[in-house]
């Protein structure tokens, strides 16, 4: 529909209209939305107070505190503006791998899905792709739900590929970062696991609210394809290596990669992050619709 990936069916979108971002604390926006945020506005949210000065508009007097103490006082509100959406897509060439279970296909739904909800609610979007081929994303906020069509064109044309250090690839990003706001990770965090919480702590640093969306397929996870004597090839070094697999080692390689998962998921709750896994044999909508609040997403 309208270039968005298959599982965009009108009653799909219809049910991401309905739900919005959520955060943990409060940024000041570019513009009017519907978050609250740390200035002082107009909306309806009492804030606090402070002494009347001349010029002050009197309709914001407390006339029932004036009552009690015979001073004025101006009752303060708080501003309500979009908010900053930041989602990182990790095109990697471990994305692509295995092939059969499109792992890349369905982060880049997952980030559509995200931006979906984001712009729909009047905040402002910005993807940014790590590794992979293509035309990259300007590096500019988008908004008005309109623009969901253009990231999915530009999405299409990315290709996974090449290796990179997740902790250094997130720094240089964070540079040209210039407000805090909501930010999603999406990946298959298939690396070192100080390099992931080394990454993910950047955003910790800078005050981010961070979800960290994992991303691993069906038949990878069941080690399908690991039997006898087999080349594992790196898909991002290009290393090689023959080994025998068993029915002892791919039980190992499957408890090594919940493992990692595991880590994940505890290292990020501990800190108050959202956590969510998606397994490409799940199927999409359901996934995305039941993991609402693991994604930090409300109704």
């Amino acid at each position: 529909m309208f270039d968005l990936p298959d599982e965009f069916t009108p009653q799909f979108l219809a049910r991401l209209e309905e739900l919005r971002i959520r955060t943990r604390r409060q940024y000041a926006g570019m513009g009017k939305g519907a978050h609250l945020s740390p200035k002082r506005g107009s909306s309806l949210e009492f804030s606090d107070y402070r002494h009347y000065s001349t010029g002050d508009d009197f309709r914001h007097i407390d006339w029932g505190l004036y009552g009690r103490t015979d001073k004025y006082y101006i009752k303060l509100f708080k501003e309500e503006e979009d908010l900053l959406t930041y989602i990182f897509l990790d095109a990697s060439a471990s994305m692509m791998y295995p092939a059969a279970d499109r792992k890349f296909e369905r982060a880049v739904a997952i980030a559509l899905a995200l931006a979906y909800v984001a712009l729909t609610s009047g905040d402002r979007v910005m993807i940014r792709v790590l590794a992979g081929s293509g035309q990259k994303l300007e590096p500019a906020f988008v908004y008005g739900r309109h623009r969901i069509v253009e990231l999915a064109r530009k999405l299409r044309e990315i290709k996974p590929g090449g290796q990179y250090d997740f902790a250094q690839a997130l720094a240089r990003e964070m540079l040209s970062i210039r407000r805090a706001g909501k930010v999603f990770v999406v990946s298959d965090f298939l690396m070192m696991l100080n390099s992931v919480t080394k990454g993910l702590g950047l955003f910790l640093a800078a005050s981010m609210d961070l979800t960290a969306v994992q991303i691993l397929g069906g038949r990878e996870i069941q080690g399908q394809g690991l039997e006898g004597d087999v080349e594992v090839v790196d898909s991002e070094s290009g290393e090689r290596m023959r080994v025998t697999v068993g029915s002892r080692e791919r039980e190992q390689y499957k408890q090594t990669l919940m493992r990692l998962t595991r880590e994940i998921k505890s290292f990020c709750l501990k800190r108050g992050l959202h956590y969510s896994l998606h397994l490409t044999d799940q199927e999409f909508q359901s996934f995305f619709l039941r993991a609402v609040t693991d994604l930090g997403l409300a109704h």
